[in-house]
């Protein structure tokens, strides 16, 4: 009889913990990616539609949005890039935007990560109306690529 007190002393505790983290932004189980739908938007297994959190890809043809420039290149290497592939999620900050879709960083399994990816490519920007965690990591790398002149950064003058 005496061991239920002793259980519940350390079974409460240990919910109330697991609670608490469940709350807090952090890293999500790994899913596989099921579609893209344009340069920073995708659908990922067990979790739906996913923004990639800090970037800002042009619209690609056929979107609810007029086409822009790069629009389809920047889907098309995002397919090459993660179609297919078993994700890690992190997030930072607000889950959810205002279209209800999740805002997460993205990792492939080799550690990269595809929100860098696309804007070291050259095929997007830093997303710069609200702060997270890698904005300078994405400024970088938005840097290298407009000094490498890739993707629309190949025409376009820079400062």
């Amino acid at each position: 009889m005496s061991a239920s007190p002793v259980l519940a002393s350390f079974v409460r505790p240990a919910l109330l913990a697991l609670s608490l983290l469940a709350a807090l932004p952090g890293v999500a189980a790994a899913q596989r990616v099921r579609q893209i739908i344009d340069g920073d938007t995708i659908t990922v297994s067990g979790v739906g539609v996913v923004r990639l959190l800090g970037v800002d890809a042009p619209e690609k043809t056929g979107g609810y949005r007029q086409s822009e420039p790069y629009g389809d290149a920047a889907t098309a290497f995002m397919k090459r890039l993660l179609e297919g592939q078993i994700v890690r999620l992190e997030y930072d900050g607000a889950t959810k935007d205002q279209y209800n879709r999740t805002l997460a960083y993205v990792f492939l399994p080799d550690g990269r990560l595809a929100n860098v990816e696309i804007i070291k490519a050259g095929f997007a920007e830093t997303y710069r109306r609200f702060e997270y965690r890698r904005k300078p990591d994405f400024f970088a790398a938005e840097r290298e690529a407009k000094d490498a002149k890739r993707g629309m950064w190949a025409t376009r003058r820079t400062r």
